[in-house]
């Protein structure tokens, strides 16, 4: 056969089959007003049964509500979801009213294909969730994403925040991270997108993927990497709202905001505790140092030497104490208190 007419089959098979790819995985779905996410389509996961949808001026939200007391909310990461506080939140919810909804564009919060993800929206909804909720104040742990609407709110609506905990947030303009921003163009090309779809769906390589966020790969379980995956891998629908999602996060305007946040940051004087993963070779302790020299109201940093980009799963007893500590006694700490040592605020009574 001439190597002409191999070259066409060969290109041939390949075009075949990279369109079946495409079409399975929804590449050809329209950004229009279908869900992405149905309300109540919520992942099997250890926090299923204790998610809820509330209703918010006419855009639901999905979260838990657990324990009594003062209440703490909780802001999770991308592209993650509530499930990565399954461990935190019911240690906290033994001295606080805990609430961690799933940001927009993660989770199981119900979203179209043509709403808006950003930063912003995430901002007005936690702020709409306080009102519903009748909360008008709040002690905050934000983490990498969530970490970043923390700091818009120190920004715009400053009065919502208590006490504050920033986990290796995505800040200043320091995000994307460099070693995700090669699978987030993976992710978001139309070309390749297909392959990652359907490469996602091994074990191997959702292992793969997701060990650049943790210092030890045992933390990664079946069961963590089922939720992790299931959220954007269970149709073709979620993953084309992975893909909307990821394309905000490459947009240099979008990624601004943080940057046009440090000037409030920089006034914010109401207690503020940096816990940081100290192995992240996403967001590294440099990031963690700056925060602390820039928030007038820090009282120092928190190393979790065994920990990497996800603490919270990594060190959850650790953690749960820390936070635990600190929202009761840290507003007795003078500011700009320096490095502190792991179990300061880690005593029960």
């Amino acid at each position: 056969m001439p190597l002409w007419k191999i070259a066409s089959s060969a290109i041939f098979v390949l075009a075949l089959g990279w369109l079946i790819l495409a079409y399975e995985s929804g590449t050809f779905i329209p950004d229009d007003s279908r869900y992405a996410v149905a309300p109540g389509d919520f992942t099997p996961d250890a926090l299923a049964a204790h998610k809820k949808l509330i209703d918010i001026g006419g855009h639901k939200v999905a979260y838990i509500d657990m324990g009594r007391g003062e209440p703490v909310i909780l802001l999770h990461g991308c592209p993650f979801s509530v499930y990565e506080w399954h461990e935190v939140a019911p240690l906290l919810a033994k001295h606080f009213r805990v609430i961690a909804p799933d940001l927009i564009g993660l989770g199981d919060t119900p979203v179209r294909l043509n709403d808006d993800y950003r930063l912003p929206r995430d901002v007005q909804m936690v702020t709409d969730l306080m009102d519903r909720l009748g909360i008008r104040s709040a002690r905050f742990i934000g983490h990498d994403h969530g970490g970043a609407i923390v700091q818009l709110l120190m920004q715009h609506d400053p009065a919502r925040i208590d006490m504050a905990i920033l986990t290796n947030v995505e800040a200043y303009d320091q995000w994307p991270s460099k070693p995700e921003t090669e699978d987030l163009h993976l992710i978001t090309n139309r070309f390749t997108a297909p392959f990652m779809y359907f490469a996602m769906q091994s074990r191997w390589v959702q292992r793969d993927l997701y060990s650049i966020a943790v210092a030890d790969p045992k933390v990664l379980t079946d069961a963590t990497l089922d939720s992790f995956a299931t959220e954007h891998l269970a149709n073709a629908l979620r993953w084309q709202r992975l893909r909307r999602f990821f394309g905000w996060q490459l947009d240099p305007a979008h990624n601004r905001l943080t940057m046009d946040a440090v000037p409030a940051m920089r006034r914010f004087t109401k207690p503020v505790l940096i816990v940081w993963g100290e192995k992240d070779t996403n967001f590294g302790p440099a990031i963690a140092t700056r925060l602390a020299q820039d928030i007038p109201g820090s009282r120092g940093i928190v190393w979790l030497k065994h920990s990497a980009h996800l603490p919270m799963l990594e060190e959850p007893q650790r953690y749960s104490a820390i936070a635990t500590g600190f929202f009761r006694d840290g507003a007795r700490l003078p500011a700009a208190s320096g490095v502190l040592a792991p179990d300061q605020f880690g005593h029960e009574r």
